[in-house]
């Protein structure tokens, strides 16, 4: 069994790396981490910001990680995120890097982790896209390895309505995914653990004692009650045997070693 379950210290910083809407994600990925089987050595997070990087929690638990994000134009902002937070914490920098979801890596990983990802992946909400961004994650996994997905959920037509005119993402066509898609992601056959979170909380609150009333609405009441409705969700997924064997050419992750000047690949 792994030894993840985070400690004060651990939430304060989770609070740091999740950059917005923090109190349903730190629950969320919280409750995901707990229900790891194997303590993590190597995990890949893709699609990292220069506001939010969840995977460097799983530094302060000894693990080897490398941070990715999309374009190279991102990675001297996340680079100085990451240097902060380590530098704030005591820890190693990891490794940043490029790194397409679509895409194999050379290694394998303990856990894959994507937060705010999936949806932005197809704007006309084409199931069949994050059905196959999912397949290629879960290619990247080792044989007892899990995929992490934190995104965002529908949670009522009124919920929906208000984040497409109010809401950052809602407004650019974001997918809010179910739990009956979920589970169809990777085949209903290998269905995710999923841990809903934020009913009350769609987004940010305009206002701070608004927020903080409607994460106390949630912690207290709809987090216990709702378990397949909410604002966030953590999705863990593991490989079902036809995942088990990896096919087609790994694309080349390239490692941006930290004070280095050149690329090594990974």
């Amino acid at each position: 069994m792994s030894n993840l379950k985070p400690g004060g210290q651990d939430i304060a910083m989770l609070h740091r790396i999740f950059g917005w809407h923090v109190i349903p994600w730190t629950e969320a990925f919280c409750e995901a981490v707990g229900r790891l089987e194997i303590q993590p050595r190597t995990v890949l997070e893709v699609g990292a910001s220069r506001r939010s990087a969840p995977s460097l929690f799983f530094l302060r638990k000894g693990a080897s990680v490398d941070v990715t994000c999309y374009a190279e134009t991102e990675i001297p902002g996340l680079k100085t995120f990451c240097e902060d937070i380590c530098k704030e914490y005591s820890l190693p920098m990891p490794n940043i890097a490029t790194h397409d979801v679509f895409s194999a890596t050379r290694q394998t990983y303990d856990v894959v982790i994507m937060k705010g990802v999936l949806g932005g992946l197809s704007r006309n909400h084409d199931l069949q896209v994050f059905s196959r961004a999912t397949e290629c994650c879960l290619g990247n996994l080792s044989e007892n390895g899990r995929l992490i997905i934190l995104d965002k959920g529908w949670c009522s037509p009124m919920h929906n309505l208000l984040l497409q005119r109010f809401g950052f993402a809602g407004g650019k066509h974001w997918h809010y995914f179910t739990h009956k898609e979920l589970d169809s992601l990777s085949g209903h056959v290998n269905r995710p653990q999923v841990i809903w979170k934020g009913f009350a909380s769609p987004g940010i609150m305009p206002f701070k004692g608004l927020q903080r009333f409607v994460d106390f609405l949630d912690t207290r009441m709809f987090n216990r009650f709702l378990s397949r409705k909410g604002a966030v969700f953590a999705a863990l997924y593991s490989k079902n045997r036809a995942q088990r064997v990896r096919t087609g050419e790994a694309d080349t992750l390239t490692e941006h070693m930290v004070d280095r000047d050149k690329q090594v690949p990974l």
